[in-house]
């Protein structure tokens, strides 16, 4: 998954990139509605996304390799925030992903997929802190939602997006029914 995820930021921000990600998979990049980008952005909205998450990302660029689709959602001529939207078909089920898939240290999600987790995710080498939302859809699909902020962002302003990443992740279950 991560090659994905690093072909669709090198589409997005680069144009494309020859990095270690070994064959690049499709990639679009797009500034019309959020779902021409193809892939994971299809179950994305900027209106929805902007208005629950109270940022403008208004650029989308998706990917998809194998049974992995990506989206990524920016703001044109910036790097941050971003958010990554991906989504997994899978053959696992509720205790597999909760004992498995779901880290350790996150906190259970109700009403969210059969089963779902959400957790705060640390400041990395060169971006700020985030949040993680993550679950296993009834449709058999594993979908995980992140949210990064700018390096130098306090830790306090990932912690207030929790909510809103986690309403936004029900909208997105919702809509991949």
């Amino acid at each position: 998954m991560r090659k994905v995820l690093l072909a669709a930021f090198c589409a997005l921000l680069l144009g494309g990139c020859d990095g270690d990600a070994g064959a690049a998979p499709a990639t679009q990049r797009s500034t019309a509605p959020a779902a021409a980008a193809g892939g994971a952005c299809q179950l994305l909205d900027f209106a929805m996304v902007n208005a629950k998450l109270g940022l403008d990302l208004n650029v989308a660029a998706a990917a998809t390799q194998d049974n992995t689709f990506t989206c990524v959602l920016q703001t044109q001529g910036a790097s941050y925030p971003d958010l990554i939207l991906s989504v997994s078909s899978t053959t696992v089920g509720a205790d597999v992903f909760g004992s498995i898939v779901q880290p350790k240290d996150a906190a259970a999600v109700q009403g969210l997929g059969l089963v779902g987790y959400q957790m705060p995710t640390p400041a990395a080498d060169n971006a700020g802190p985030g949040v993680e939302v993550g679950w296993l859809a009834g449709n058999k699909r594993i979908i995980e939602l992140s949210l990064r902020f700018a390096p130098g962002t306090g830790d306090d302003k990932a912690a207030e997006a929790i909510p809103k990443v986690v309403e936004l992740a029900k909208l997105i279950d919702l809509s991949s029914l």
